[in-house]
C-alpha cells in the first residue's frame, strides 16, 4: 500500500516538472531569442555609429548640421541677393493676378500647334502686355547671368522635412522666361531670342542643386526646357554663325554624372539619417506622414539593423554609377530586381523600400539628360553645317567638320542618332529612356507619341 502511494507520489512529481519544463520552455527560448536580437542590435548600432563617423570624417553630410555647412561650400554665395530678388518678384507675378492664369506656359493656357512666325495667335496681345510688365524681371534674371552657379540660398535643413521652395520656384523662373522666348521667336526678334536662351541656361545652372533627387530632378527638367528651346530656335532663319556657335557652347559640357549621383545619394542618406536619428516629434510626424498603410515608418523599423541594412543599401546604389551613364538605367532595372523583388522582400529592406524613390526611374532621367544634351548639340551642328556648306551633311559623322565629336552623335549605349533628309529638312531624333526597351536602340524611323519630342526637324 505504502509502496503505491509512493510511486503515485514520485508520477505526480514528474508530471509537474515536465509541466514546469513546458512553460518555461518558451521563457527560455524567447529569453534567447531576445538576447540573441540585443546583441545583432548592438552591433548594429556600433556598425551604424561608425560608419556615420566615417562619412563625416569623409566631408559627407550626415545631419543637418553638415547638410547646411555642405551646401554652403559646395555653391556661390555672390549672386544669392539677386537671384532672391528675382524669386519674389517672380512669385509675386505669377500668383498675384487673374491674367497670368489664361495665359500659356506661366499659366494654364495653350499655345497654338506648331505656332511659326506669322501664325494666327490670339492670346499673342495678352502675352505681349503681360511681357511688358514682366519686363523689368526679366532684364534682373538676364543680368544674374553673370553670377557663378549654382548660387546659395537660405535653407532650413530638416532631414525629409526640409522644404526646398526656391526649387520649386525655380520652375516659376524658367516658365516666365521661355514664354519670353517664344513669344521673341515669333517676332523673329534674334537678340531678345538669345536673351532669353542665354537666362534659361543662367536659371538651371543657378538652381542646379545636387543635394537630393528631388532638387536633381527639378534641375533635369530645367535643363531639358532650355535644350528643347535652342532646338525649337533652329527653325529662326536669321541666325548667323557666330550665333550658333554661341548655341553649341550652351551644351557643350557634360556634367561630371559620376560626382553628382553620388553626392546627390550622400545628400539623400544624410537627410534619412536625420530623420532616423531626429527627436520624437520629428519621427512622429514622419511616421504619418502618408496616412496611406504600408507608406509610412513603422516604430520597428528604427532598430538599427534596418538602418545598417540602409546604408548598406545606399552603398550599393552610389556603386550603380562607378561604370559611368552609358547602360546606368539597365544596371539600375537589374539591381531594383535583384535587391527589391516583388515577390519576397527581405524583412530589414523595409525601411530602404520605404525610403528610396525608385532608382531606375531616376537613372532613366540622368540618361535623359544626357541624350537631350548631346541630342541638342547634334541638332545645333547640323544647322551649322548646312549655313557652312550649302547642303545637309550625308551622315552625322561629318560634323567633325564642324569641331563635334562621335560622342556628341552618340545616343549614349545605343549607337548613333537616327537622321535621315525629308523635304530638304533635317531629321534627327534618339529614343525615351524610360519608354524604350532594354536594352536601348534607336528606332529605325523617327518615333511618334510621347517619344516625338526625342525628333527634331530643322528647316534650311
Amino acid at each position: 500500500m505504502n509502496d503505491l502511494a509512493s510511486e503515485q507520489a514520485r508520477s505526480n512529481r514528474g508530471c509537474r516538472r515536465w509541466l514546469l519544463i513546458l512553460i518555461a520552455l518558451p521563457v527560455i527560448l524567447g529569453a534567447v531569442a531576445i538576447a540573441v536580437l540585443a546583441g545583432i542590435e548592438y552591433r548594429s548600432r556600433r556598425d551604424v555609429d561608425a560608419e556615420i563617423e566615417r562619412l563625416r570624417a569623409a566631408g559627407q553630410p550626415v545631419d543637418d548640421e553638415t547638410m547646411a555647412s555642405w551646401f554652403w561650400e559646395n555653391t556661390s554665395q555672390e549672386g544669392t541677393a539677386a537671384w532672391r530678388e528675382i524669386l519674389v518678384q517672380v512669385e509675386q507675378i505669377t500668383t498675384s493676378t487673374t491674367v497670368v492664369h489664361g495665359l500659356p506656359i506661366v499659366g494654364h493656357g495653350e499655345l497654338p500647334d506648331d505656332l511659326a512666325p506669322g501664325d494666327d495667335w490670339p492670346d499673342e496681345a495678352r502675352v505681349a502686355a503681360f511681357l511688358e510688365d514682366a519686363r523689368p524681371v526679366i532684364a534682373k534674371i538676364e543680368d544674374a547671368a553673370r553670377y557663378p552657379t549654382p548660387v546659395w540660398q537660405p535653407i532650413a535643413f530638416d532631414g525629409f522635412g526640409t522644404i526646398l521652395s526656391e526649387v520649386q520656384a525655380s520652375r516659376g523662373i524658367m516658365r516666365m522666361v521661355q514664354l519670353e522666348f517664344v513669344h521673341a521667336l515669333y517676332h523673329e526678334d534674334t537678340q531678345r531670342i538669345s536673351r532669353a536662351l542665354k537666362a534659361m541656361q543662367a536659371t538651371a545652372a543657378s538652381f542646379d542643386w545636387d543635394m537630393c533627387i528631388v532638387s536633381d530632378l527639378v534641375g533635369i527638367a530645367l535643363r531639358s526646357i532650355h535644350r528643347n528651346s535652342i532646338r525649337q530656335s533652329l527653325s529662326h532663319s536669321a541666325w548667323e554663325l557666330a550665333d550658333l556657335d554661341h548655341l553649341l557652347d550652351q551644351v557643350v559640357q557634360p556634367r561630371d554624372f559620376l560626382t553628382r549621383w553620388h553626392r546627390v545619394i550622400a545628400g539623400e542618406r544624410a537627410m534619412a539619417l536625420t530623420t532616423l536619428r531626429g527627436d520624437r516629434q520629428s519621427l512622429s510626424d514622419f511616421m504619418g506622414s502618408t496616412g496611406q498603410p504600408g507608406d509610412s515608418l513603422q516604430a520597428w523599423m528604427l532598430m538599427s539593423s534596418f538602418s545598417k541594412r540602409y546604408l548598406q543599401t545606399m552603398e550599393a546604389v552610389q556603386r550603380l554609377g562607378d561604370q559611368g551613364i552609358e547602360g546606368l538605367l539597365e544596371r539600375a532595372n537589374e539591381w531594383e530586381r535583384r535587391e527589391f523583388p516583388s515577390d519576397s522582400l527581405r524583412f530589414d529592406d523595409m525601411l530602404s523600400h520605404l525610403l528610396l524613390p525608385s532608382v531606375n526611374a531616376w537613372a532613366a532621367a540622368q540618361e535623359r539628360d544626357e541624350h537631350e544634351r548631346r541630342l541638342t548639340r547634334t541638332a545645333v551642328g547640323l544647322k551649322r553645317f548646312r549655313m557652312v556648306e550649302g547642303r545637309w551633311p550625308e551622315k552625322l559623322d561629318d560634323l567633325a567638320t564642324m569641331g563635334l565629336t562621335a560622342r556628341d552623335w552618340t545616343a549614349l549605349q545605343a549607337g548613333p542618332f537616327g537622321y535621315r533628309i525629308e523635304d530638304d529638312h533635317a531629321v534627327l531624333w534618339g529614343y525615351e529612356p524610360l519608354a524604350s526597351r532594354l536594352p536601348a536602340r534607336i528606332p529605325d524611323d523617327p518615333p511618334d507619341g510621347d517619344a516625338a519630342r526625342q525628333v527634331t526637324r530643322i528647316p534650311p
